[in-house]
């Protein structure tokens, strides 16, 4: 026997049938979108350079350019800088500075090799931000033409081996023979070495020709 329906009750099922059907036709469509993965975007964070922020960097075998950047930074924090110093190997990065100052004892005619592998590394950042360089070597103990030369072209070596860093100025200073810092092997070196260019145990550093050139730089 076949059920009669009455009207009210044929479009009470028709409205859920509608209802159903829309549901399932939203559901088809969302379900794409909430499978995908939301790729994760990642905020990039600039760090600007902060005034007069500076970081004197240098490396140092027996101490003795350790102690002129040390003065370096003096001066510079007498000057109204917030200055850092340390050592190259303790510098991870150059976040915040708005000036690096980058010092090295000169060995083999040029900057030992960390000094050198510190520029390299820090090339990208560098060129962004202002350089100052110095080095200090025992030819400049001689003060003659011929040696003032020689150091001339230590700070040119320098200039060269990042051209995108260009360092405003290369201040050269001389430094300090002390054999009792030096291990024995060293010391024989050093001592056959110093004797053929005419060079004698003692501290050669000029400290007021160190403090103008750090006064110099802003």
């Amino acid at each position: 026997m076949k059920q009669k329906w009455s009207r009210r009750k044929f479009i009470e099922i028709g409205s859920k049938s509608i209802v159903f059907g829309v549901a399932t036709l939203i559901f088809s469509k969302w379900l794409p979108f909430a499978k995908a993965k939301i790729p994760d975007v990642k905020k990039k964070t600039i760090v600007v350079p902060i005034p007069n922020k500076v970081l004197v960097a240098y490396e140092s075998q027996f101490g003795s350019t350790a102690e002129v950047a040390e003065v370096i930074g003096q001066v510079l924090s007498e000057g109204g800088s917030h200055v850092c110093i340390k050592k190259m190997k303790d510098v991870t990065d150059l976040d915040g500075y708005s000036r690096v100052v980058i010092g090295s004892a000169i060995q083999y005619d040029k900057w030992m090799p960390e000094a050198r592998k510190f520029v390299m590394t820090h090339q990208k950042a560098l060129a962004q931000i202002d350089v100052s360089c110095f080095l200090v070597c025992l030819v400049l103990s001689k003060g003659t033409a011929k040696s003032i030369k020689k150091s001339k072209g230590y700070a040119l070596k320098i200039s060269e081996l990042v051209p995108s860093v260009p360092a405003d100025s290369i201040g050269q200073f001389a430094g300090v023979l002390d054999y009792s810092k030096m291990s024995f092997g060293q010391r024989l070196a050093a001592k056959a070495m110093f004797a053929i260019i005419g060079v004698k145990e003692g501290d050669y550093r000029d400290w007021k020709a160190i403090r103008d050139w750090a006064g110099g730089l802003f």
